[in-house]
Parts: C-alpha cells; sequence; structure tokens
C-alpha cells in the first residue's frame, strides 16, 4: 500500500548513528525506565509491603516502659489517731523522696475485627496497584507509538520532499539549459527557482522537525535526550493491520478493572464500620521492678518485682450516634462507586464506536489521499513533459508543483491521523496489554 522507507537514509543528520529500535523495542525500553512506569513499579512494591505491615499487626507486641519520679513533696493524707481519739485525725505522708519503675509487657491480640478485615483490605489495595501499573504501562505504550509513529511520518514527509527537489532541480537545470540557448525566458528561470529555493527551506525545516521528533520519543522512552537511536520499520507494517471486529470485554479495560476494586474497598470500608461494634480482645504478661529510695545515690540499689497475667476486653456498647451515620455516608459512597461502574462500561462502548468511526474515516481518508498524490504526481510529470517540449509554460509546471503539494501534506496528514486512531481504537477496546 505504501513506499517502504529504507530506514538507515532518514537517521538524523549532524549526529552519530545510534541503535536501531523497532516499535516494540521502544516499548520495552519505556516500561523499564519511563518515569511514570517506574514509579507505578515503586507503588506496586509499596502495596506489598503495605499487606506485610498489615499481617505484623497480629503478631504478639511486646514493649518496655520507665519513669523516674522526683517527689519535691509527698502528698500528705489524713488518718485516724489509732492510739488515742479515733475522731482524731493525724496528718502523714507515704512514700519516698525518690521512686522509679521499670516494666515489660507483651501483648497478644485475640479478637480484633479490623484485623482480619483490613488484611483482606490491603490485598484489594494491592489488586488496585497493579491494575495502576497496568494503566500506566498501557498509557505509556500508546505515548511511545504516537512518538514513534511520528518519527516515520516525518520521514516519509522528507522522503516524499527529496523526490520533489530531485524532479524540480532537473527542471531548474533543464531551464537554465534553455534560457542559455535563447529559447526560455529569464522570468522562467527565475520562477522555478523561486520554488526551488522554497522546496530546499522546507526540506530543511522538516529535517529539524525529525530531529525533534527523535527527541520526543526518546522523551517518551525515558531515554536521554543526548542519545543517538534510530527505527527499524517503515510505516507499511502498521498501515495494513486491520482491526478484524469489535470483540472486546470491559475487564479488559485496566480502568474498568480498577472501578471493580474501588467497590469492592468501599464495601469493606462499610463493613469495617459495621463491625466497630465488636468487642476487642488482648492477652498481655508484664514484669517489672519498683524501685524506692530517700537518697538518689541508693535508689538502684533494690528492686522489687511485681508481674501480672490477664486480658483486656474494650467493648464500644454506645458512642452516641456517630457511628450510624458514619455507616450511612459509606453506604453512600458504595452506592456512587457502583454507579460509576455502570457509567465507566456505557463510556468505554462509546469511546469504542467513536474509535471505530474516527479509525475508519481516516482510513478512507488515507487510501484517497494516496491515489490523489498518484494522480497529482501523473499530471506533474505530464505538465513538465509538455514543458520540456514548449508546449506548457513555467506557471503551468509551479501550479502542478503546487497541487502535488498540497497532496502531499493531505496524505502525511491522513497518514499520522490514521495510525493514531489505529492506536486509540486498540486502547479503548482493551487489546494493548501492559506487557
Amino acid at each position: 500500500m505504501l513506499t517502504a522507507i529504507a530506514g538507515t537514509s532518514f537517521a538524523q543528520q549532524g549526529t552519530t548513528a545510534g541503535t536501531a529500535y523497532t516499535l516494540e523495542e521502544c516499548v520495552q525500553y519505556a516500561l523499564r525506565n519511563q518515569n511514570n512506569v517506574v514509579n507505578a513499579r515503586l507503588n506496586r512494591q509499596m502495596s506489598v509491603e503495605k499487606i506485610r505491615e498489615t499481617r505484623g499487626r497480629l503478631f504478639p507486641h511486646a514493649n518496655i516502659t520507665g519513669n523516674f519520679t522526683d517527689n519535691l513533696k509527698l502528698q500528705t493524707s489524713l488518718i485516724p489517731d489509732f492510739t488515742g481519739d479515733p475522731n482524731n485525725k493525724i496528718p502523714v505522708q507515704f512514700g519516698t523522696k525518690y521512686s522509679s519503675a521499670v516494666t515489660g509487657e507483651v501483648t497478644q491480640t485475640l479478637i480484633n475485627s479490623d484485623y482480619f478485615l483490613g488484611l483482606k483490605a490491603a490485598k484489594v489495595y494491592d489488586e488496585l496497584s497493579i491494575r495502576d501499573y497496568e494503566r500506566t504501562a498501557i498509557d505509556t505504550r500508546v505515548q511511545v507509538s504516537v512518538a514513534y509513529f511520528n518519527v516515520l511520518v516525518s520521514m516519509e514527509s522528507i522522503r516524499l520532499l527529496d523526490a520533489n527537489l530531485a524532479q524540480f532541480g532537473k527542471t531548474l537545470k533543464d531551464t537554465r539549459a534553455r534560457y542559455d540557448q535563447g529559447v526560455a525566458e529569464r522570468i522562467d528561470v527565475d520562477r522555478i527557482q523561486t520554488s526551488f529555493n522554497s522546496v530546499e527551506t522546507q526540506r530543511a525545516n522538516l529535517q529539524r522537525q525529525l530531529e525533534y521528533t527523535y527527541d520526543v520519543l526518546k522523551f517518551q522512552m525515558g531515554m536521554p535526550l543526548d542519545s543517538a537511536i534510530e527505527v527499524k520499520e517503515n510505516i507499511r507494517e502498521f498501515t495494513d493491520d486491520m482491526p478484524d471486529s469489535l470483540n472486546y470485554r470491559f475487564i479488559d479495560r485496566p480502568e474498568y478493572a480498577m472501578q471493580r476494586v474501588q467497590v469492592e474497598l468501599d464495601r469493606l470500608n462499610l463493613r469495617s464500620k459495621k463491625l466497630q461494634i465488636i468487642p476487642t480482645l488482648n492477652a498481655f504478661v508484664n514484669y517489672g521492678f519498683n524501685y524506692f529510695s530517700e537518697r538518689f545515690g541508693d535508689l538502684y540499689k533494690t528492686g522489687f518485682g511485681t508481674s501480672a497475667v490477664g486480658v483486656r476486653l474494650s467493648w464500644p456498647i454506645f458512642n452516641g450516634t456517630e457511628r450510624l451515620y458514619q455507616a450511612r455516608q459509606l453506604a453512600i459512597t458504595l452506592q456512587q462507586s457502583q454507579n460509576n461502574l455502570n457509567y465507566l462500561s456505557q463510556q468505554i462502548q462509546l469511546e469504542v464506536r467513536n474509535g471505530w468511526t474516527q479509525y475508519r474515516s481516516n482510513l478512507a481518508s488515507l487510501n484517497t489521499q494516496e491515489k490523489n498524490m498518484a494522480l497529482t504526481q501523473g499530471v506533474y510529470d505530464r505538465v513538465v513533459l509538455k514543458y520540456e517540449e514548449g508546449v506548457a509554460t513555467s506557471l503551468d509546471v509551479l501550479s502542478a508543483d503546487s497541487e502535488l503539494k498540497q497532496a502531499q501534506n493531505d496524505y502525511i496528514n491522513a497518514l499520522i491521523n490514521t495510525l493514531i486512531s489505529k492506536v486509540k481504537l486498540d486502547q479503548a477496546m482493551g487489546k494493548i496489554k501492559a506487557e
């Protein structure tokens, strides 16, 4: 359908030739180095650590506490006078000036509804991070593909313009020869020379544009911009692949999977709030020493051991109506997430239909513009032939050349639109995979 491109002839001029990449090789490079993909991969690792953190809550917890007290003034208490009148109260002070205590305690969770729900929520969160990585990787594939296609289209534009430049250069040379022989007029030479100069300038602009498209490709790949690369493939390899059908599944879209995970997270949040009425039970065992002394230097000479074992029960029987209304809010959030899931399925259908329409329209336009370009090329060739035979004027040549350039521009625009719309359609249908 399209003329193949010799990849090596369109490498960046003025730079050292670099490694040649296929589109898939560019994508794989991006999946290893592109900033967004790297961060998504780190987020995936973070979710794994989150699961381990949640599991760690069920293990025994041990801690050591200590305190030191300097009783600047001991508290005074009143006690009955047991040696005299019992109704008489005698002020006394208990304790010592210095006291200290060191206690070690080990606790073990026996019943806690939040632990098991938290563990399940962590696993769901892990799935969400996986889907987020897939979405990021797919977006990266699309961005790299579009950048790769822009390079190929820039190369195709240069190829077409080089052909024009060669044809126009021959016409200019022949016109000068005829002018030297007195057959052509000076105005014919000047007209064709002016157009030839414009084509040369356009060629230089396209070369700079090609170098920029290479920079964009390297940026999307996560490659340093001062690196030198080339592309291996040509446009023909990407325009012959036509979608065979519109068969697709919603679950193939990472956005749909992420919304399903969000529904599950909201459901777990609601369940967790409702289960807060369940008591929490912890077992504990501790051991420590208490120290007392009137002099600081003697404080830690003698210690009195203390130890205890038991269970602690915490049961939030009533805390106002706060939990009730919080649960109602979470129920509304869950309903909103379910509504968003249903809406997303309709949105995906619309995106696929729009993508299909755009691709078919662009492909039809590409086929038409390719035929028009061939026809215009034929017209240009015949006008040049007539001009050489003295039947046509230089204005006829310039007019035919202008029509050819316009046809080529229309072809290039249709080409890039077709390639991009094909990628967008594949993305909408969930046919672009992360790996």
